[in-house]
């Protein structure tokens, strides 16, 4: 009986769809005919307008005996004959009996009509409509001609009926169908579809083409064409009450196209129903015998659900959101140290294994009314287990409906003891770093104070031997040993300068004492102090300064010690035969840019990255080979810095140094007149 019900509920699905196919044939095929209708309706008095037109025009010729002045200046198509793609008349002529041409205009133009398919109607000198002949390029012409009043000639009119063809091949009506414009005789004027008999014979089809009887003005045809040998619908009307006539003709299937694939369409359609409607009548059978089956497997899936949720080590809950208990796993359990039973049901803030005291009950019944208001909730709080003060990360999720309202709340607690106290390891060894620091700073600082006192008095008095201010010293190897004592001396002096300069930086106690410099004349006094070792060491010291630098705010002890700590690098690496050149300019934006650059050994592009660190040379050997400890560039950039500048160093071994240090607009005064004003 099942199986009979669904063969007749398949069946009235078939019927309904050869039914609702039947009548969508219908509709195309009065549609097509409404088509052809309409068609050629605008076709015929398209038709009408050219004929009307040149009819017009031949009267016009004829009363006058000649192309009248509104007539030449409408040579290639009088007004309104020029519908469509291109005018439709397309000369016009008065022509003597004997064929010769008076008067022409227009696009075919010519002294003689003899020999034309005109001569004819010429000769006879009675109105006539000649055509369809061809041209000698190639187009197609009809002519309408009316005898001139005086007798002397005849007055023509060439229309162009490719022009009609070029119209009709632009219709849409499918790529079977066909326009035709033809005479009382079957001769076709013009017809839209090229590859036909038509195209070497116009009057191929004269025995087929429909003709109306007087009166008729229109009529819609369908059946079978013999002409091709197919079914057609189409409506042939009379152009004007002349012997032309305009016909539309739409083979069926053009005009069934849509529907064609509309019934494939349903077909299959229907065949899909009926396929899923077997199979789903099949599956609903065995869908009742999954039923149980897959309520079994519901069941061991709620079971393993629950193992995970009490196999996580985390203490993890889900609460309604007005607080109530709804599940809780093993770890949770064991920190209330109740059973689930005792649990679930009952607010998460009454148990005191959760919330020791009545603060924490506060602070738990707060954060769970926050989430329960839409908010994800995170804080941290003490919890005592087994008699040990634990950490707890908990964070309280809600979990919304699809109208936005919260459902449920997922808690979640992590013990986060062993980070917290990591946290305070690392704060306290940091403060310890920092004390060092400092002790390490201020005991920098309290050396290179106290070492600057002896080491002045070594250096003074090791001079006072050296010019022998109280008499000869004896040997001349006591001159060689208080130089030595004396350069030695200084030496150290100059280390323990920058080493407290460093910690005066790094202690974030050096103070500016800023005021306006001339940055050129302060290039000039470390060229001069750095000339000595330049001339000693044979390398050409030179200074290219812009005119009219402007006035610069810096600290002048800062500024003159960056300078000679930049130039004695540049002099010290560059070897004898090389060249140290200082420049300073005026940046694009205000600033101002002093650069040392030199053709000296280079820096390797790994050092570069260290270069400008404390105690820090592009090469281990550098100490032994030209001296210094390698704080200058780390005591320049610092000194930069606090000027609000910078300080950047470009290098390429084997092809010398660039340093350049620069000072921010902010530093930068009115520009420097020659003479030292204000310019």
């Amino acid at each position: 009986m099942r199986i009979g019900l669904l063969v007749a509920v398949i069946a009235g699905f078939w019927l309904v769809a050869y039914a609702d196919l039947d009548r969508a044939r219908d509709r195309a095929i009065q549609d097509g005919l409404r088509q052809t209708v309409n068609l050629s309706i605008l076709l015929e008095e398209d038709a009408r307008r050219v004929i009307v037109v040149a009819g017009y025009s031949l009267r016009t010729m004829a009363e006058s005996g000649r192309i009248t002045a509104h007539l030449l200046s409408d040579a290639a198509g009088p007004p309104g004959a020029d519908a469509g793609p291109g005018p439709a008349l397309r000369t016009l002529l008065i022509v003597e009996r004997d064929g010769r041409v008076r008067q022409a205009a227009g696009l075919d133009a010519t002294a003689s009509v003899a020999g034309t398919p005109l001569a004819d109607a010429v000769r006879d000198g009675s109105a006539a409509f000649v055509g369809p002949y061809q041209t000698a390029d190639g187009g197609w012409r009809a002519a309408m001609i009316r005898p001139l009043t005086d007798g002397s000639g005849v007055a023509a009119a060439v229309l162009d009926l490719d022009r009609f063809t070029r119209l009709y091949a632009s219709q849409t009506i499918g790529p079977l169908s066909i326009i035709l414009l033809y005479r009382e005789n079957g001769a076709v004027l013009a017809y839209s579809r090229t590859g036909l008999r038509l195209d070497q014979d116009r009057a191929a089809f004269a025995a087929f083409l429909p003709r109306l009887p007087a009166g008729e003005a229109a009529r819609t045809l369908s059946g079978f064409d013999p002409s091709e040998g197919r079914e057609r619908i189409g409506t042939v009307r009379r152009v004007a009450g002349l012997p032309l006539y305009v016909y539309v003709r739409i083979r069926t299937d053009d005009v069934l196209a849509g529907w064609y694939n509309d019934r494939w369409k349903r077909v299959l359609e229907t065949a899909a129903v009926s396929v899923v409607v077997t199979l789903l009548a099949l599956l609903a059978l065995r869908q009742l015998g999954r039923l149980e089956t897959t309520t079994l497997a519901l069941r061991a899936s709620d079971r393993r659900s629950q193992a995970l949720f009490d196999s996580s080590f985390q203490i993890m809950g889900l609460l309604s959101p007005d607080g109530r208990v709804l599940a809780l796993n093993q770890p949770a359990c064991a920190l209330a140290g109740l059973p689930a039973e005792a649990l679930v049901g009952h607010r998460a803030w009454e148990f005191r294994g959760w919330a020791r005291t009545d603060e924490l009950a506060a602070g738990f019944r707060q954060s769970i009314e926050k989430a329960a208001a839409g908010r994800f909730v995170r804080y941290e709080t003490d919890v005592v287990t087994d008699g040990v003060t634990r950490v707890m990360d908990v964070t309280i999720k809600p979990v919304f409906d699809d109208r936005g309202a919260v459902t449920v709340l997922v808690v979640e607690a992590r013990d986060i003891t062993e980070r917290v106290e990591a946290a305070a390891r690392l704060a306290a060894a940091l403060d310890q770093a920092e004390a060092a620091n400092r002790a390490k700073s201020a005991f920098l600082a309290t050396m290179s104070h106290e070492l600057r006192t002896p080491l002045n008095a070594i250096i003074g008095f090791s001079d006072i031997m050296l010019h022998e201010l109280f008499g000869p010293l004896g040997s001349p190897r006591y001159r060689d040993y208080a130089r030595h004592v004396q350069n030695s001396g200084r030496h150290l002096l100059d280390l323990i300068n920058d080493v407290l300069d460093m910690s005066k930086l790094e202690a974030g106690r050096y103070t500016l004492d800023e005021s306006w410099q001339e940055p050129a004349a302060a290039i000039e006094n470390c060229r001069a102090l750095a000339a000595v070792p330049a001339d000693a060491g044979g390398v050409l010291l030179a200074v290219d300064c812009a005119p009219g630098l402007p006035s610069l705010l810096a600290d002048e002890r800062a500024l003159r010690q960056v300078l000679l700590n930049l130039l004695s690098n540049a002099v010290k690496f560059t070897p004898r035969g090389g060249r140290v050149t200082v420049s300073a300019v005026r940046e694009e934006d205000g600033g101002i840019a002093i650069s040392v650059r030199d053709t000296g050994i280079g820096i390797p592009a790994e050092a570069l990255t260290r270069i400008l660190e404390p105690f820090q040379q592009a090469d281990s050997s550098i100490p032994g080979r030209f001296g210094g400890t390698g704080l200058g560039l780390s005591i320049c950039r610092d000194l930069m810095s606090l000027h609000g500048g910078s300080l950047s160093i470009d290098s390429e071994p084997g092809r010398g140094t660039t340093a350049a240090i620069r000072f921010p607009a902010t530093r930068v005064g009115p520009p420097v007149a020659a003479e030292g004003l204000p310019a």
